[in-house]
């Protein structure tokens, strides 16, 4: 059961320190191929036009992601590991559209989920894991209505601009 849930005030000061080492290289690998990533991710075809070795960079993301999954796993549970991976990813890109952006946004999103969640537990003394992922889950539902309310307002405004200057191109209905 520890595996499914796990508990993030039980970890002892060996695991945390696993985790921050775990950070750093992981930091370390995405800065220095930040570019290979980003370009496999996208459009593989052209990534091997390239020369970028697309096998290798694939298979290093996914053994990042493979290692960052199992020894995070053990120490906070698989539905929190799966929460902080996905959510804080999915409301970033709901309001950037560069990689690199998205990243920085879904990482201080995730610390912000996780301090949060972690200071809503304390008090009712509540589990924390729990705590973060319902959080985590009402802010990603937020989101998604901001960002379904804004692009709606976008649009109306598109109408209503296209409607008070139907011509655009610069022409006059004289001509």
């Amino acid at each position: 059961m520890s595996y499914l849930f796990g508990n993030i005030l039980l970890v002892p000061e060996r695991e945390l320190w696993i985790m921050a080492g775990l950070d750093a290289g992981l930091l370390l690998i995405v800065v220095l191929f930040y570019r290979q990533f980003l370009a496999v991710a996208f459009d593989e075809e052209f990534a091997r036009l390239r020369g970028v070795p697309v096998t290798f960079f694939y298979l290093l993301l996914l053994c990042l992601v493979a290692v960052t999954v199992v020894l995070l796993i053990q120490v906070v549970g698989l539905i929190l590991v799966i929460a902080l991976l996905t959510l804080p990813a999915a409301i970033a890109s709901h309001y950037l559209h560069s990689l690199g952006h998205m990243m920085l946004l879904a990482t201080l999103i995730g610390g912000l989920f996780t301090s949060g969640g972690l200071a809503l537990s304390y008090t009712p003394d509540l589990p924390a894991g729990p705590t973060i992922i319902l959080l985590a889950g009402a802010a990603y539902v937020a989101s998604a209505l901001l960002s379904h309310w804004l692009a709606a307002r976008q649009a109306r405004r598109g109408v209503a601009a296209i409607e008070k200057n139907p011509r655009s191109d610069g022409s006059t209905s004289n001509e």
